[in-house]
């Protein structure tokens, strides 16, 4: 079976204690089989505290999951206080679970070939998408199948930089629910809908619609607090999350005034420099996360508005984090961390999407009037 991924899929390195945020803390690290059954073989290195009697001993189940069971705050209980892995320093990388070993990377397996790409929860990826151009491949056969196709079209619309992230999607998303709107649509119905000339009566569209700033920075810090709510109920992330959600409970308090508008508008012109890296993160997340080997049409649509909410989290946490340290540019940091841990919190299944989608919604299947009020950048 072929397999494909992006160009920048082999520059990835790990940068273990170097690396801001850890893998190592705040979340499930599944154990499978095989590793459990080596476990209950080796003891624990000396650096591990407390002491059991064999690594399995480490091992819980969680969520019908088996798991380490991390620390108190949280961490891996073979993470060490200088940030390495104890296990890797005792025995070698060969005594670590598949999700040790295989994060940030990840394989998408369809009936004909397999895809590899890098997850943006990791520090690193995103260090390498602000030097390096992702480089997707090509895959044979994909101008023959409709949901490929839908693809491969959307990223070659966001890679065209005269047009903003926003409004690539924005074109995407009602593309997405014309065709749905379809008996039967085929292959030269998508090419139809991205041809040149539909994109430039559409984009001239989307580009008269004007939004009120209001509604869409408050919005989407409703969007942020539910998707953060069991996180911070947790105690997870609270180094992040806890201040942000601060300020975004006293915004949502209150009234919208001249000063937070200006403010919300300064931050924008700040998010704005930063398109060139949104673009390739959003690229990465249609690549990797936009077709599966059982989608249709409508998980497309599910899975574009659970991109719209990723990244309304992600902007506005960014700008809540942006206002508490009072930047006057928007810091390279602020971003990448921002993105981390965003998508660490949305790294759901496609059942669990669906699932959080209809409970959320009157109607999972957005209008693309809520789309366009999600992305919206207000006034260029």
């Amino acid at each position: 079976m072929q397999r494909f991924w992006p160009r920048y899929y082999e520059k990835f390195v790990c940068t273990a204690d170097q690396c801001p945020r850890t893998c190592c803390q705040e979340w499930k690290i599944p154990v499978d089989e095989a590793t459990e059954e080596r476990w209950r073989k080796l003891a624990p290195p000396q650096a591990v505290k407390p002491q059991r009697k064999a690594l399995s001993a480490y091992i819980i189940e969680k969520e019908e999951t088996r798991v380490i069971g991390l620390k108190k705050d949280h961490r891996c209980p073979f993470l060490t206080e200088k940030k390495l892995c104890a296990l890797v320093s005792a025995y070698g990388d060969e005594v670590l679970s598949e999700t040790c070993t295989d994060f940030p990377r990840e394989v998408h397996v369809f009936s004909d070939h397999e895809e590899e790409t890098l997850m943006p929860c990791c520090p690193a990826v995103i260090d390498i998408w602000k030097k390096e151009e992702p480089g997707f491949p090509n895959i044979p056969g994909e101008e023959e199948n409709l949901l490929f196709l839908l693809r491969k079209e959307i990223l070659d619309l966001l890679a065209e930089e005269k047009i903003s992230p926003e409004e690539a999607l924005l074109a995407a998303f009602y593309i997405l629910l014309d065709l749905k709107g379809r008996k039967k649509p085929i292959p030269a119905d998508v090419s139809d809908c991205f041809s040149e000339k539909t994109k430039k009566e559409l984009l001239k569209a989307i580009r008269k619609v004007s939004l009120p700033t209001e509604d869409t920075a408050l919005e989407c810090n409703e969007i942020l607090q539910d998707l953060a709510v069991n996180y911070q109920n947790e105690g997870l992330y609270g180094d992040f999350l806890d201040s942000v959600l601060e300020l975004s409970a006293a915004i949502s308090d209150g009234e919208w005034d001249e000063v937070l508008e200006e403010k919300w508008n300064v931050f924008l012109q700040e998010w704005k420099k930063w398109d060139g890296l949104i673009r390739k993160f959003l690229m990465n997340e249609i690549f990797s996360d936009l077709v599966a080997a059982d989608s249709d049409l409508e998980s497309l649509i599910l899975r574009m508005e659970w991109i719209a909410l990723e990244y309304a989290g992600i902007r506005q946490s960014a700008f809540l984090n942006w206002s508490l340290k009072g930047e006057g540019t928007l810091a390279y940091e602020t971003l990448r961390d921002a993105i981390v841990v965003l998508t660490r919190m949305t790294g759901y299944e496609e059942e669990d999407i669906r699932e959080y989608l209809e409970n959320s919604f009157e109607c999972p299947l957005w209008e693309w009037g809520y789309f366009a009020l999600v992305l919206s950048r207000g006034a260029e």
